[in-house]
């Protein structure tokens, strides 16, 4: 097992470059990173499933050193014990005779080797364990770098998936439209918001405000994915982003070529998209009045910039018309 370990790990140094000491020690996260990349993730799951065994099967074998040391060392206190106290009785049997001080002596003979089988059998448990600490050291120092890989991957499908799931909500942003809710109140005048929510967005056209105050440049541009060029907006300064018009808030994420964006839905499947936010002040679902900040813009020595775009259903339309423009 260790020998397809080190094997795939000076493969991944001979790709790279590495020397295989360096490959074998793994002492450079980054580098273990660079060798570990090498593998595909299949390879990289059984690599690490090996190190995973090794590494279970020498913690137990470190975990039954524990006990088996106490063992001897127990034994040899009791041994330690008795020896002394016929060190110390010397010539005292020779009052029961000579078998009694030979047999004394053969005792003490015996003693003494045991002691000695215990002490070199505690220094062998004792040198063993530090082993198997120093392997388990390497151990986890080889598989360091593929640790950073694996997390790495996660990290990477993670963010794969989040993407996925902003495409798809990016999607169907446009996929459903709503009438905005309004409030209707008896009894007095109808302003001009109130007749161009009962009207439609349709009735806007030509008379859209504009989506940033004060003294804005306005260019056509496109971006990728889209049919038709939008607007992009360049403010003197950061400033605010008002809504067009009433809206619900169908898309407010971060989305792929558009950095930070907003979709509002103003019913009859029409949208206006802002991106190239700084900020959004608005949630999914939320319903906004004409005019409300959807969030910010900074700015920069070129001033905030603002990319706009009008959709009917997914696809983008002509939005200059609509402001007059």
């Amino acid at each position: 097992m260790r020998a397809a370990i080190h094997a795939a790990l000076f493969l991944a140094a001979a790709l790279t470059g590495t020397s295989a000491s360096d490959a074998q020690s793994g002492a450079s996260t980054t580098h273990g990173v660079s060798k570990a990349s090498m593998l595909g993730e299949n390879d990289l799951d059984r690599l690490l499933a090996r190190f995973d065994a090794e590494e279970k099967a020498l913690k137990a074998e470190l975990l039954a050193t524990g006990p088996q040391l106490e063992v001897v060392r127990h034994r040899m206190s009791a041994r330690g014990r008795a020896y002394y106290r016929g060190l110390r009785a010397g010539f005292l049997p020779v009052g029961g005779g000579f078998d009694a001080l030979v047999d004394h002596a053969a005792r003490l003979e015996r003693l003494r080797r045991s002691l000695e089988r215990d002490l070199a059998r505690e220094q062998e448990l004792t040198q063993h364990g530090v082993t198997l600490e120093a392997r388990l050291v390497r151990l986890r120092a080889e598989r360091a770098p593929l640790d950073v890989q694996r997390e790495a991957m996660n990290r990477a499908r993670f963010a794969l998936a989040q993407e996925e799931d902003r495409r798809a909500a990016f999607s169907r942003a446009f996929e459903t439209s709503v009438r905005p809710d309004h409030v209707a109140v008896y009894g007095a005048d109808l302003g001009p918001t109130d007749l161009d929510e009962r009207a439609g967005f349709r009735s806007l056209k030509g008379r859209l405000p504009l989506p940033l105050t004060g003294r804005v440049e306005v260019r056509q541009i496109s971006r990728p994915g889209s049919s038709l060029p939008g607007l992009s907006f360049s403010a003197a300064s950061s400033g605010q982003v008002r809504s067009v018009a009433a809206g619900r808030v169908a898309f407010a994420d971060m989305y792929a070529d558009y950095g930070l964006t907003v979709i509002l839905d103003h019913g009859d499947h029409h949208y206006s998209l802002y991106s190239g936010l700084s900020s959004a002040d608005v949630r999914v679902s939320e319903q906004l009045a004409a005019g409300a900040q959807v969030g910010t813009v900074k700015g920069d020595p070129d001033g905030g910039k603002l990319y706009f775009e009008l959709r009917h259903r997914a696809e983008v339309i002509h939005p200059g018309a609509w402001f007059g423009l």
